[in-house]
C-alpha cells in the first residue's frame, strides 16, 4: 500500500510539475503565469457550482445542530392581559354584571428522559450531513477535473494552432518560391495556384481551430474565474506521456473501491436510508418526559393564584392509522434501494476504471506509434525537398509531404494532451485527485 501511494504521488506531482513552473507574479507580456496547479486552487475558489453546494452542506451542519436541540430542556414563558365582561346569577331574580382585568404568567420546563424517536433524529441528522460532506467532496472532484480538462483543452488547441502556423509559414515559403520561379520560367501558373490553394486550405483549417480555442478558454473562465486578459497558460511538458506505464502499474480498481466519490456518496444514502428506517420505527416506541410548570394568575375566574408543577410524563403511542407501519415499511424499502445502488455503483466504478486503464494503454502505444511515423514524415519531407530540388519531384509531392507532416503532429499533440486527461480522469473516478493536487502545489 505505501508503494502504492507513492506511486500516485509521484506521479500527479510529475503531472503537475508538466504544466510548468506554479503561477507566481512573474508576467509574460503583462500577464501573469497560470499552471495546472493554480487553475485547479482557483476553481475550488471560485466556482459557483461548487460555492452552492458548500452552502448545501452548512445547511445540513445545521440541521445537526437543530436536531440535539430535541434533546435539551425546552422553556418558554408566557404572559397574558385581557379584559373581561361577566355577569353571575345568585337566584332567579338576582344577578351581578361586573368587568374584571385578568393577568397570568407562566413558565413550563421540559426534559426529555426517553424518546427513541427523538434520539434516532440525530442519527439521522448525522447522516444527513455525511451524505452532504460526500457530496460536496465529490462536486469538489467533479469541479477540480473540469478545470484540468479545460486547461488541456486550451493548451492543446494552442499547441496545435502553433503546428498549424508553420505550415503555414512553410507553405508561404514555397509559394514565395514558386512566385519567384515563375518569374524566371521555371515554375508554371499552376504551381503558384496550387501553392495558394495549399495555404487557403491551411488558413480554413487555423480559422476553426481559432474558433475552438476562443470556446476553450470561455470554459476555462467559467470553470476557474481567471480571465485570458489577465493570466497566461503555462507550458506543459509534452515528454511525461513516456510515465503512463509507471502510472499503469497501480491497483487503480482498489483504490477506486476504496476513495471513490460516487460509491462514497452511494455509502452515505445507504447509511442515511438505515437511520431514516430506525427513525421511523421509533414511532412506535414510547416516551418519557420530564416536565415543570410555574403559573401566577390575577383573575377573579378562578382561586388558583399561584400553582408550582413538576410530573413525569409518559407518552404511549397506541394508533395512528397505520401512518407510523406504513413509514417504516417505506424506509426499508428506500433502505434497500440504497443497498442495490450501491452495487450498481462498484459496478459502474469498475468497469470505468477499467476503460480508462485500458484508454490509457491504447493512448501510451498510439503516442509512440505517431512519435515513429513523425520522423518518418520528417524523413518524406526532407527527401520530397531534395527530389524537388533536382526536378524529380512535383510540387503536389512536396506540398502533400509538409501537409502530412503538420497532421501527424496534430494528431500527435492531440493524443498526448488526451493521455494527460486519461490520467488525470481516472485520479478522479478513483477518488485520490483532491488528495494529491494541493500537495503537489505546495511542492511546486
Amino acid at each position: 500500500m505505501a508503494t502504492m501511494k507513492a506511486t500516485i504521488t509521484s506521479s500527479l506531482l510529475v503531472l503537475c510539475l508538466a504544466s510548468g513552473p506554479v503561477a507566481s507574479q512573474d508576467k509574460m507580456q503583462g500577464k501573469t503565469i497560470v499552471d495546472l496547479s493554480q487553475a485547479y486552487t482557483s476553481a475550488l475558489q471560485n466556482n459557483f457550482g461548487l460555492r452552492s453546494q458548500q452552502a448545501g452542506f452548512k445547511g445540513e451542519k445545521e440541521a445537526t445542530r437543530e436536531a440535539w436541540a430535541g434533546v435539551l430542556p425546552q422553556v418558554e414563558a408566557s404572559a397574558s392581559y385581557g379584559h373581561s365582561r361577566f355577569t353571575r346569577d345568585f337566584d332567579v331574580n338576582d344577578s351581578i354584571t361586573d368587568t374584571d382585568e385578568h393577568t397570568s404568567y407562566n413558565v413550563n420546563l421540559s426534559q426529555v428522559v426517553y424518546s427513541g424517536r427523538t434520539f434516532n433524529a440525530i442519527g439521522r441528522a448525522n447522516k444527513g450531513e455525511e451524505l452532504a460532506k460526500q457530496e460536496l467532496r465529490n462536486r469538489s472532484l467533479e469541479t477540480g477535473y473540469s478545470a484540468i480538462e479545460a486547461f488541456l483543452r486550451a493548451s492543446a488547441l494552442a499547441r496545435e494552432i502553433g503546428v498549424v502556423e508553420d505550415e503555414r509559414a512553410s507553405h508561404r515559403r514555397r509559394l514565395e518560391q514558386m512566385e519567384s520561379m515563375r518569374e524566371r520560367g521555371l515554375a508554371s501558373r499552376a504551381d503558384v495556384l496550387e501553392a495558394r490553394a495549399t495555404i487557403d486550405q491551411t488558413e480554413a483549417d487555423l480559422t476553426g481551430l481559432r474558433t475552438e480555442y476562443q470556446a476553450a478558454k470561455q470554459n476555462f473562465t467559467a470553470i476557474t474565474g481567471l480571465s485570458f486578459k489577465e493570466i497566461q497558460l503555462a507550458p506543459t511538458d509534452e515528454t511525461l506521456w513516456r510515465k503512463t506505464p509507471a502510472v499503469l502499474r497501480t491497483d487503480w480498481v482498489a483504490l477506486a473501491l476504496k476513495n471513490s466519490g460516487q460509491l462514497s456518496i452511494a455509502s452515505a444514502n445507504l447509511e442515511m436510508a438505515r437511520a431514516t428506517r430506525s427513525y421511523e420505527r421509533s414511532g412506535h416506541y414510547p416516551e418519557i418526559y420530564l416536565n415543570a410548570r410555574y403559573t401566577e394568575n390575577d383573575t377573579f375566574a378562578t382561586n388558583l393564584r399561584e400553582e408550582t408543577r413538576v410530573e413525569v410524563q409518559l407518552k404511549l403511542p397506541i394508533y395512528k392509522g397505520g401512518a407510523t407501519s406504513a413509514r417504516t415499511r417505506q424506509a426499508a424499502y428506500r433502505e434497500e434501494a440504497s443497498k442495490l445502488e450501491l452495487q450498481h455503483k462498484e459496478q459502474l466504478v469498475r468497469v470505468e476504471v477499467t476503460r480508462l486503464v485500458e484508454g490509457l494503454e491504447g493512448s501510451y502505444q498510439t503516442i509512440k506509434a505517431l512519435d515513429t511515423a513523425k520522423e518518418s514524415a520528417a524523413a518524406s519531407l526532407e527527401a520530397a525537398e531534395r527530389g524537388f530540388a533536382s526536378g524529380i519531384r512535383s510540387l503536389s509531392d512536396l506540398l502533400d509531404a509538409r501537409s502530412r507532416l503538420s497532421t501527424t503532429e496534430r494528431d500527435q499533440v492531440r493524443e498526448i494532451y488526451k493521455n494527460f486527461q486519461l490520467q488525470y480522469e481516472l485520479m478522479q473516478v478513483a477518488g485520490v485527485l483532491d488528495k494529491q493536487m494541493p500537495v503537489a502545489a505546495q511542492r511546486n
